[in-house]
């Protein structure tokens, strides 16, 4: 379980889809172009607020497994991102400070991975994480219909362990992710779905707090 919500936090700001050979890559001009404009767009997010469904699809299990929750930022560092069901958890990072806590609120896993992976979160909400994340490289599509298709290939060897790629799939008008998708080496796939997303509502600090 700990492994999974290590997978799953990575990246509950931005949302994707496997795209297809039709898809239009972006040239290093309309890249630039992209990432300057999400860049723009992000500076407007003071807060961010959305459910989120979870499905696994497992080389080891012939059914999916499923799981739900919700996601909280609060800029410039916070980050909230909680299961409901099946098993309550929730991850919170606040500035340094970074815990995974079960249903009672007792620590679990490791809080230096939990930083880097809170970091690369928060560099997604706040529009850095393309254009100067060093632990991927990036390839941007345009899918048509309105979407954007985004595909985060590992640098670093930790990460190259895990996934061969992440993919992400953005609405073009409004610049929030609609999906993620995580494909790891073993053949495993995670697929996140965001809902419901609310932009710069109040979220009570108390969220975020790490007793």
């Amino acid at each position: 379980m700990k492994r999974t919500i290590y997978i799953i936090i990575l990246l509950s700001v931005i949302c994707v889809n496997i795209f297809s050979q039709t898809d239009k890559k972006f040239n290093v001009s309309e890249k630039q172009a992209f990432e300057q404009k999400l860049v723009e767009h992000s500076k407007q997010i003071k807060t961010l607020q959305c459910s989120f469904t979870q499905e696994k699809t497992s080389t080891l299990m012939s059914e999916k497994a499923v799981a739900k929750g919700i996601l909280m930022y609060q800029f410039p560092n916070m980050l909230r991102w909680e299961y409901f069901k099946p098993t309550p958890s929730t991850l919170i990072i606040n500035g340094n400070n970074a815990a995974l806590l079960d249903k009672n609120g007792k620590r679990l896993g490791n809080e230096g991975m939990l930083k880097q992976i809170g970091g690369i979160i928060i560099s997604m909400i706040s529009g850095d994480g393309l254009g100067k994340n060093k632990q991927f490289t990036s390839e941007i599509f345009d899918a048509g219909s309105n979407e954007i298709q985004i595909v985060l290939t590992p640098v670093q060897k930790r990460m190259k362990d895990f996934f061969s790629n992440i993919e992400l799939k953005i609405d073009a008008k409004t610049l929030l992710a609609n999906e993620i998708v995580l494909n790891e080496i073993s053949g495993d796939k995670t697929v996140i779905l965001l809902t419901s997303k609310e932009l710069n509502k109040e979220i009570l600090s108390d969220n975020f707090a790490i007793k």
